[in-house]
């Protein structure tokens, strides 16, 4: 029989266990947060379910769930509710956003100055207008159940009011603000410049200078850091499996669990594009190929996907939770975009070294069908909405002369025409470079200079001195450092797959049309009867000469 003193001591050893369970999901959930621990963002309210009231995960939502869920454990990640989206509250904005999305990193300083803008312009009687930051990496259901479509999201409300009004990026001022939530600002002559110069709020933020260091959506920089093919294929399979928990269903209004049939073609095709192009000893296959035998269960619901994921993640991605240093840029949860990527860049590789190996669908296997589903992908499951318009457009107008580049004859194919996907993909990326410095020097009024979009663009000087001779791209030493940082060392196991070939819909036959069918069909046979008789009567008339 155990001693009293065994009892106490397996307690401490339980609260010991459960305290530090619930210190390390605090942890991982700070990490995956934009604002909490910011010493510069304390204006920002952080939503926290530690820090939460308890009504926002119990008292009606826990008893609305158990009658919507008889016989089943409370889901209390299903069920929150955050305090700052009931009725009872003062004017607010509310941003909904993702930590590895790029503009709502660049957003962050801006969303901060709104806050400072706003309450230090305010009429002396007016209440101050609190700034909410929800993030949908930590508050998945939350963000789905706030039909929250992209990244960054902005609510505004009213004082003692639930009706949202979603404010665009681009409309995103102090004014706009102040009059979604419906205080009054004073006119520019009766600020208080003093006051709102020195930041009075929560916390003081301190500008500095900007420091040019381009980094780009693969994580490359100044520092010369380089990632290992290890950690770029780690990096990818990460952001493919966080893809297909997030962002498959993420467009979806909390009430629908099926994809319409666009986007249910859409991932279907993608699923197949990495089927045939990613190196086939590449474990993250073992995933896929249990998507394609079971799409039609996997696409009927967002638990369906979580449970496919789930069962292949200790697989697909071992002990690794985390993007690399280079992809994450330094800035704990990011890394999801340089993971997708590379992901992309992997595929376009991949058109190259096995578009031999598949049998059966061949018109599925060609750079154009490749660079059309990677743009349906975009469009259907990249929440973020300026890189997923940017794409869209610059695809849908034949950027960087795609609809002519990617044109292949259908037969014997010239060899260097498969390489073509792979340098329009890679001519993108260096744009987009560009794009993500004049976003970042935007917001400290600088103009961007030549010499600094030469430094954005990847790979750089360092990383291959061929690449680039006399300010031109060389696309044979391109190519060859694509496959050097995409495709793995030695001989590749080759490895037939076979592709089904897609059910065309079948076109309905008008009712004219069918009639001047049957109409040539009796014509037809009429004169076949008519031949048959009357050369019979001569065959007849012969035999009896």
């Amino acid at each position: 029989m155990k001693s009293p003193l065994s009892y106490l001591f397996l307690a401490i050893v339980v609260v010991l266990f459960t305290n530090n369970v619930v210190q390390c999901r605090e942890a991982d959930d700070r990490s995956r947060l934009l604002y909490a621990d910011d010493p510069t963002a304390t204006d920002i309210l952080e939503y926290q379910l530690h820090n939460a009231p308890s009504r926002d995960y119990s008292g009606d939502e826990r008893r609305e769930a158990s009658k919507n869920q008889p016989g089943s454990e409370y889901d209390e990640e299903r069920h929150i509710k955050p305090y700052f989206l009931t009725v009872e509250n003062g004017p607010r904005v509310v941003q909904f956003y993702s930590p590895w999305c790029g503009h709502c990193q660049s957003f962050k300083s801006k969303y901060i100055s709104l806050y400072r803008e706003v309450n230090g312009h305010l009429v002396d009687d007016q209440i101050e207008v609190n700034f909410y930051a929800v993030s949908c990496s930590v508050h998945h259901w939350v963000c789905m159940q706030n039909n929250v479509k992209s990244f960054p999201t902005i609510y505004a409300f009213k004082e003692n009011s639930i009706d949202a009004q979603q404010m665009q990026m681009k409309e995103v001022t102090a004014e706009n603000i102040a009059a979604a939530v419906g205080v009054s600002l004073k006119s520019s002559g009766n600020i208080d410049s003093d006051n709102f110069e020195e930041g009075e709020g929560r916390g003081e933020i301190e500008e500095d200078e900007v420091d040019f260091r381009p980094i780009d959506i693969l994580g490359a920089s100044l520092d010369g850091l380089s990632r290992t093919r290890e950690a770029v294929y780690r990096d990818a399979a990460l952001s493919f499996t966080y893809a297909l928990k997030t962002e498959v269903f993420s467009t979806r209004d909390g009430r629908s669990s099926v994809l319409d049939a666009a986007q249910r073609d859409a991932f279907v095709d993608w699923i197949d594009l990495l089927y045939w192009t990613l190196p086939p000893t590449w474990i993250l296959h073992t995933l896929i190929n249990d998507l394609r035998n079971n799409i039609d269960a996997v696409l009927v619901s967002e638990n369906n996907m979580q449970v496919m994921v789930e069962k292949h993640e200790d697989v697909v991605n071992g002990r690794y939770t985390t993007w690399s240093n280079q992809c994450s840029k330094g800035i704990d949860g990011a890394g999801y975009l340089c993971g997708i990527w590379s992901l992309f860049h992997i595929v376009s590789i991949g058109v190259i070294e096995r578009h031999r190996a598949v049998l059966g669908a061949r018109d599925q296997v060609s750079t154009k069908n490749a660079a059309l589903t990677l743009r349906n992908y975009i469009e259907h499951f990249v929440s973020c909405d300026e890189c997923r318009n940017y794409f869209i457009e610059m695809f849908d107008s034949c950027g960087f002369n795609h609809c002519r580049r990617l044109k292949q004859p259908q037969k014997l194919p010239p060899p260097e025409s498969w390489e073509e996907f792979a340098l329009w993909l890679f001519e993108v990326h260096n744009h987009i470079n560009v794009k993500l410095v004049e976003a970042k020097l935007q917001y400290s009024h600088s103009a961007v200079s030549k010499d600094e979009q030469n430094m954005a663009l990847w790979p750089s000087q360092e990383q291959c001195p061929q690449c680039r001779a006399g300010g031109h791209w060389d696309t044979n030493a391109v190519i060859n450092h694509l496959k050097k940082e995409y495709w793995p060392k030695g001989v590749q196991n080759f490895r037939f797959i076979v592709l089904k070939r897609k059910d065309k819909p079948k076109e309905k036959d008008s009712n004219l049309s069918t009639l001047i069918e049957n109409l040539i069909f009796f014509v037809g046979s009429t004169v076949f009867v008519l031949w048959c008789t009357k050369k019979n009567k001569r065959r007849q008339k012969q035999h009896i000469v």
